[in-house]
């Protein structure tokens, strides 16, 4: 569908359903009439900025034509572009106002569409979706100054676990090999079981894999050996592939497969404030911070600082001192 047309239909439907609301005293601040400027530049944006450079084609070039018949969708895409323009122009609160708004109603739309009907017809749209929920909740984490920061708040960890849910989903399945979203999960890895030969790490990644050795270690992983049962092994495994890797945005399809195979026992783990697995998530954040996009390195530096914190104090906690 033409742009254009896409944007007007778009306009359309936000006119029916009067969102923004014309009587709401925010509209004073943020109306429909700023709506095309945040669907422009959602689709003009032409830096790294929208996740793996697959995935940001692929949401650029077929965005608007999916949100058309998709409102959870269009909610999402001006989420989207709104959270980044509120980081870009701080001093305009329409940015704050559009961004809390459209993603409300984007998660509300998306969890009634799961809630009613999955299929071919709005399979794309909600892959569409998950990718930039995982990337909107990431941002969106509560920062670790905040007064409602809890130490043991990995909420935002199961928002980013969409995708793979939606891969395994039985009437979504045979739809993958012909999703337009096919290059992203080749472009990831989410499709292959084996990891390959790995290279060495890079020299800026040295300590990293030392240290991830170490973890394996602790954590009674075994090379060469069945550690199914065992909730640190995949994610260990995925850290392993990272650490022999150069992160740059290209990398943020393997980034996100760690967070897709998570065992929902390693999950719980980090729930309960578990100090092995804190310190792969702390590694995890660590290489997510060297991403170079607004939604990925701030807040993976807040958060592999705050695991630091949070693993020191329960490490102190344990030693035979703090029991004298």
């Amino acid at each position: 569908m033409p742009t254009e047309l896409a944007k007007a239909r778009i306009m359309m439907h936000l006119e029916l359903v009067n969102i923004p609301c014309s009587r709401d005293f925010t509209n004073q601040i943020y109306s429909r009439a700023d709506v095309p400027e945040l669907l422009d530049h959602y689709i003009n944006t032409n830096i790294p900025w929208a996740g793996s450079p697959q995935c940001q084609r692929v949401s650029q070039t077929w965005g608007l034509t999916l949100a058309v018949t998709n409102p959870f969708l269009m909610h999402g895409i001006i989420a989207f572009s709104a959270s980044h323009l509120k980081l870009v122009r701080p001093w305009d609160e329409k940015y704050s106002i559009a961004a809390g708004l459209h993603y409300g109603l984007s998660l509300k739309g998306f969890a009634a569409s799961l809630g009613d009907s999955v299929g071919r017809e709005n399979a794309d749209a909600l892959f569409a979706c998950c990718y930039m929920h995982a990337m909107l909740a990431f941002h969106n984490k509560t920062p670790p100054a905040s007064p409602d920061a809890k130490d043991d708040d990995f909420a935002w960890l199961r928002l980013m676990k969409g995708i793979p849910i939606l891969q395994r989903t039985n009437v979504l399945r045979p739809h993958l090999n012909r999703s337009l979203w096919l290059p992203v999960f080749v472009e990831s890895g989410a499709f292959s079981a084996e990891t390959g030969p790995l290279p060495e790490p890079p020299q800026p990644q040295i300590a990293a894999f030392l240290e991830i050795e170490i973890l394996r270690f602790q954590c009674d992983v075994r090379p060469g050996e069945d550690n199914e049962d065992n909730p640190y092994s995949t994610p260990l495994v995925h850290l392993d592939r990272l650490s022999r890797m150069n992160i740059d945005s290209t990398k943020i399809g393997t980034l996100m497969v760690f967070i897709g195979r998570m065992p929902e026992a390693y999950v719980v783990l980090l729930e309960k404030m578990d100090v092995r697995a804190m310190k792969i998530l702390m590694h995890w954040c660590d290489f997510a911070s060297q991403v170079e996009q607004w939604w990925c390195q701030r807040p993976a530096r807040e958060e592999a600082e705050r695991l630091r914190k949070v693993i020191g104090e329960r490490e102190v906690m344990m030693t035979p001192e703090s029991l004298a």
